[in-house]
């Protein structure tokens, strides 16, 4: 018998009366009326060719075929409703699972550290694989199934069909200049700050990044001295120079003393940024996943 042909719902049915041996007590646990009910068992009777059930002293008595049927769908009704029902448990204390997740340098820098002093006490065996983070778009990413998680870096907090997210982070800019710059001290003019020769972090090459879009808005535009992909690399090249150069607040207080560097309010409004843990919508239910991100949240979000 070919079971695509086959309609499954009838089992359903076949097993209630056969744990019954009653069409009107099976007929009412399944909510279904007599006739629709006595409808449904001449369809199964006619497509297993066997009558199933012979009613004698007003009971519905199984046939051998019946019986041997039977076998089969006490255990697999079980297992189906159970593989419907319930999600695989995770167990972060015995689990070895490896998390396989695309980030860039700034966003593996501001959340692995606490993560994996965290990971180290509740999930001792789980692996964090981290892989450079692609210019692709975040959907198309995680739709190729190689990856849990990506680490984006926005500035608006927006839905995607078919992803979910946590925003997990949300800070400034600064703009940084040497101590010694020859012609900034303590705080930058808009003058001043288009005056002088910026550094573009760029991680994937690209021309123009939030800063060039924020002074495209006032028909403004600035000139690129030196290009850098990595923000983690960017400031150490503004000591004993003239350079600009306007990055994420978090990392700029960080190495400012260190490198020698003033912090300053930038002097055209940048948006603030967010950094968002993407995973895949088809991942919702995946317990391990939804472990993930509830960690993520108790230690960025809600402490």
């Amino acid at each position: 018998m070919n079971v695509k042909q086959f309609d499954l719902n009838l089992l359903i049915l076949f097993h209630k009366l056969y744990l019954t041996g009653s069409v009107s007590q099976a007929a009412d646990e399944m909510c279904i009326s007599q006739s629709a009910f006595s409808h449904a068992l001449a369809r199964l009777r006619k497509s297993l060719n066997d009558p199933l059930f012979v009613r004698e002293d007003n009971q519905m008595k199984p046939t051998e075929r019946a019986h041997l049927l039977a076998n089969y769908t006490e255990k697999a009704l079980p297992l189906i409703e159970q593989g419907l029902s319930r999600v695989a448990p995770f167990e972060p204390l015995t689990s070895e699972k490896t998390f396989r997740i695309a980030a860039t340098d700034f966003s593996e820098f501001c959340l692995l550290p606490k993560l994996t002093k965290h990971f180290a006490s509740v999930a001792p065996k789980v692996k964090l694989q981290v892989l450079p983070a692609s210019p692709l778009p975040v959907k198309q990413q995680l739709s190729q199934g190689n990856l849990d998680f990506v680490l984006g870096f926005q500035h608006q907090n927006s839905e995607m069909e078919g992803v979910k997210h946590l925003t997990w982070l949300s800070d400034e800019y600064a703009t940084l200049v040497c101590q010694h710059h020859k012609d900034i001290k303590q705080q930058i003019t808009l003058e001043q700050f288009l005056a002088q020769k910026h550094i573009l972090i760029a991680p994937w090459g690209e021309n123009a990044g939030v800063v060039d879009h924020a002074l495209a808005s006032l028909d403004l535009t600035r000139e690129i001295g030196a290009q850098q992909a990595s923000v983690l690399v960017a400031p150490y090249l503004l000591p004993n120079s003239d350079y600009v150069l306007t990055m994420p607040k978090r990392i700029a207080t960080l190495v400012a003393d260190d490198l020698k560097l003033q912090v300053l309010k930038p002097p055209i409004h940048i948006p603030n940024y967010f950094l968002q843990l993407y995973w895949h919508a088809t991942k919702s239910n995946n317990a391990a996943i939804t472990w993930f991100v509830e960690q993520v949240e108790r230690l960025f979000v809600e402490s």
